[in-house]
């Protein structure tokens, strides 16, 4: 069956390119957003990187806001790999060395969680990057074998978040050596040692 007799194929094709756009566009809002932050992002820009229409952002994302909860949801891999989040210590520990390593995030130029970071005007966005945070720290927490409703074992996550957030900082925006060049294989060791010590005897000890 071709294109023209029957129509199933340009669907499904039309529907491949629909879904490509969609794509190419979170990851140039994504790179936007990171580089920029998401005030100094513009629906314009984002659909000029990609040489598609100012509609189709409005048509796939609805709005700014809409394109960046978009692009949150698409960066799952902070720490864990195709979206699954370390589910101990070591996991941690491992999965922060790899993430925080030099030239870990080769798409983005920079580590994704800067776009957490930037103030973007925008209470609701802002909301959105509080919210992105809390949850990311209550994941740590439960890799960390505390049970969540532990004011004090959330702050201890909270801690290894921002210790993790600030490691991406320098690396960014001063480039600090070592830190700038150190490797996963770097990282191991010493990044053990702080997320033990961070957050303290596991549950039960």
């Amino acid at each position: 069956m071709t294109a023209t007799d029957g129509g199933a194929p340009a669907t499904g094709a039309r529907r491949r390119d629909a879904a490509a756009t969609r794509r190419a566009l979170l990851d140039a809002a994504s790179g936007r957003f990171v580089r920029l932050g998401y005030d100094r992002t513009t629906l314009r820009d984002v659909a000029a990187d990609v040489g598609v229409n100012l509609a189709l952002i409005k048509r796939y994302f609805g709005s700014k806001e809409g394109l960046f909860k978009a692009a949150l949801a698409a960066t799952p891999r902070f720490l864990g790999r195709d979206g699954e989040f370390p589910r101990d210590r070591a996991g941690l520990a491992e999965a922060l060395g790899r993430q925080l390593s030099a030239g870990a995030w080769p798409e983005f130029g920079e580590h994704p969680v800067l776009m957490l970071l930037r103030a973007s005007g925008d209470e609701r966005v802002d909301g959105l990057r509080r919210r992105a945070l809390l949850d990311f720290s209550r994941q740590v927490l439960d890799a960390s074998g505390t049970e969540r409703g532990d004011e004090a074992g959330l702050l201890r996550a909270e801690l290894l978040v921002a210790l993790g957030v600030g490691v991406a900082v320098i690396r960014s925006t001063v480039g600090l050596a070592p830190l700038r060049d150190a490797s996963p294989q770097d990282l191991a060791e010493p990044l053990r040692d702080v997320v033990e010590a961070l957050l303290g005897p596991p549950r039960g000890e």
